[in-house]
Order: structure tokens, then C-alpha cells, then sequence
């Protein structure tokens, strides 16, 4: 009888604990801001509006995410702050604006480091990946999803550029990112840090010669490939953003909720990586119509210009000095599974 009496109890309290839960999840309501730099010709915004409007419904409005896109709001190194500060906030930044918080951040998406997207996400899923995951969560960055990326980022400019001193004395548009203006510099450039919705107006008053960026970037808004019409192929950094949001709002989030939002994360992240991929043979052909071309360049002498990026990352956020050798061989072991 008192085993019955106990069973009883159990499954009452069990059955109770279960009706909390669902009144609280039903009872939560949160609204967050959604910020980045992108143009809504852009995967990087498509995704990041797509996502904002999955999480609003598919949790039934008790997580509404409005997204501001354009820089509108906080972008860069300040989107990356929001959140270290735990605002109602959500955000979609290059990774190494995550280096002053964790250092090895910035490793993880060194440059001449990957040439594909496979490699990129065969990377991400690893324990190194995972601890760096973790580590920024002790510094309340919640990382949602890595696979917002489009595309590989080469030199964009008039000139013909084939090795590192051809690029002697130009000036190139970087962003915000400490690493980004360290790998112009190695390449043989000047960087120039500034927001992409200033660039165009920079080469067209001489500021600047060209930008590092995308095909997508070339071909997006503002029409930069009028300005700008030869691409040498250094492929020198994958064009990846990591979705984020404060850590401690995330874990105050009921679960119900939150495991849509991580459903809606990759869902959106992989969504944007594969439409950038099979968008890039369209956009070439429409780049090429308007004039651009490509050209090969010496890869060898292009990584080896910028191998003391690695170094200066170990000097100034304090990376691990061997992590590019760890990198560079799950790389390698991924490649030698193909």
C-alpha cells in the first residue's frame, strides 16, 4: 500500500511539475532586437530576416524578434557588446569580434585557412569549436549557429593583382574586425576600416581602390561592380557570420521556447549557406555581363604573407599558439576523407 501511496506521488508531483512548466512557457512573453550591417540584397539580411520571422512564429508570437538590418542599430564590435551586457538582444557578427572576449575565436576563421564550406563546417562541429562555444558563454555570449556564411572574400579592385606586392600602397576598404585589417595589411594593402554602406562612396572620391568581400558583396547593393571590375581569386577568409545573443537571456528563456529558437537558428543558417552556394554561378555570369573578371593569383606567396596574421593573434588577444596547427590538421584529416 505505501508503495502505491508513493507511485501516486510521484506521478502527481511529476504531472504537476509538467503543468508549471507549460504555464510558465505559455505564460512568457519576450521581445528581442535582431541587428547587422547587411543590405536586403544580401544573404546574410535574407537569412537574418527569415529567421527573425520563423522564431515570431513559430513560437507563437511569446518570442518576437524584430530585425533591423542596414546599420540600423548597434553593428560590429557593438552588436557583439549588446549582448556581453545582456541586452534583449540578438545579433549576427564576424567571429573574430569575439577574440576580445576569447582570443581563440579569432584563430578559428584565420586566414588561408579553408577552401570550402564543408571544411568550414566540418571544423565547427569539433571539440575546439565547442570549447570555444563555451568559453563565450562565460562571458554571456550565447553562440546560436555558425553556418551563416557566403562565400569566400577576395581582392576587389582595377588593378591586376597576382601577387602581395602588387597590392603595395593600395588602400583597401576593411571592416571594423582588428583581424580583417591585419590579414589587408599582410596581403600587401593598406586597410581602410570602415562600414560597407560607406565604402562605395569612398572609391568613388579615391579614398579608397576596392574592398576585400564576396562575389555576393560585388554583386549586392549599391551595384559596387560599377566602380570596381577585377577580383583577384585570393579566397584569403570564408565570409562567415555566428549568430548570437546574451547568454544569460537565452538560459532565461523557458525550454519550449528555447529549443525552437536553436531549431530555427541552424534551419536559417544552413538555409543561407546553401542558397549563397548555389546563387554563385548566377551572380558571375550577371558580374560578368556587367564587365568583371577574375583572375588566379599566387596562392603560395599570398599564405605566406599571411601567416604572421596567427602570430599577431597569439600577441594580441592571447590565442592558443598552436591552435592554427590544430585547425590546420583537422583540415587536412577532413580532406584526406574525401
Amino acid at each position: 500500500m505505501k508503495k502505491i501511496l508513493a507511485l501516486i506521488l510521484v506521478l502527481s508531483l511529476t504531472l504537476s511539475m509538467g503543468i508549471a512548466f507549460a504555464d510558465e512557457a505559455d505564460d512568457y512573453y519576450l521581445e528581442i532586437k535582431f541587428s547587422n550591417v547587411f543590405q536586403p540584397t544580401e544573404w546574410n539580411y535574407k537569412a537574418s530576416q527569415k529567421l527573425a520571422d520563423m522564431i515570431t512564429e513559430r513560437t507563437e508570437g511569446h518570442i518576437s524578434v524584430t530585425y533591423y538590418g542596414q546599420n540600423e542599430l548597434d553593428c560590429y564590435g557593438d552588436s557583439v557588446t549588446q549582448a556581453a551586457n545582456g541586452s534583449l538582444w540578438m545579433g549576427l557578427e564576424e567571429p573574430s569580434l569575439f577574440a576580445d572576449y576569447v582570443g581563440d575565436a579569432a584563430v578559428l576563421i584565420g586566414p588561408m585557412l579553408y577552401s570550402s564550406d564543408e571544411e568550414y563546417n566540418y571544423v565547427m562541429e569539433s571539440d575546439i569549436v565547442k570549447d570555444v562555444i563555451a568559453r563565450l558563454a562565460e562571458e554571456n555570449i550565447h553562440i546560436l549557429d555558425t553556418h551563416y556564411s557566403f562565400g569566400f572574400r577576395s581582392v576587389v579592385t582595377n588593378r591586376d593583382i597576382y601577387k602581395p606586392e602588387d597590392l603595395d600602397g593600395v588602400k583597401l576598404r576593411a571592416t571594423s574586425s582588428a583581424m580583417f585589417s591585419k590579414t589587408v595589411e599582410c596581403l600587401g594593402a593598406i586597410p581602410t576600416p570602415m562600414s560597407f554602406t560607406e565604402c562605395l562612396s569612398a572609391i568613388s572620391s579615391g579614398v579608397v581602390e576596392g574592398f576585400e568581400g564576396s562575389t555576393s558583396t560585388l554583386a549586392g547593393a549599391g551595384a559596387p561592380y560599377e566602380l570596381v571590375k577585377k577580383v583577384a581569386l585570393t579566397n584569403h577568409l570564408i565570409a562567415t557570420r555566428w549568430l548570437f545573443m546574451p547568454e544569460d537571456l537565452y538560459q532565461s528563456i523557458p525550454e519550449k521556447w528555447r529549443n525552437i529558437i536553436d531549431e530555427c537558428a541552424v534551419e536559417c543558417g544552413i538555409w543561407e549557406q546553401t542558397m549563397c552556394a548555389a546563387d554563385e554561378d548566377t551572380q558571375k555570369a550577371m558580374l560578368a555581363e556587367q564587365g568583371v573578371t577574375w583572375n588566379e593569383v599566387d596562392l603560395d606567396a599570398f599564405t605566406a604573407a599571411c601567416a604572421p596574421v596567427y602570430d599577431w593573434m597569439v600577441e594580441e588577444y592571447g590565442a592558443d599558439p598552436e591552435l592554427k596547427d590544430k585547425l590546420v590538421k583537422l583540415v587536412q584529416d577532413f580532406r584526406a576523407s574525401k
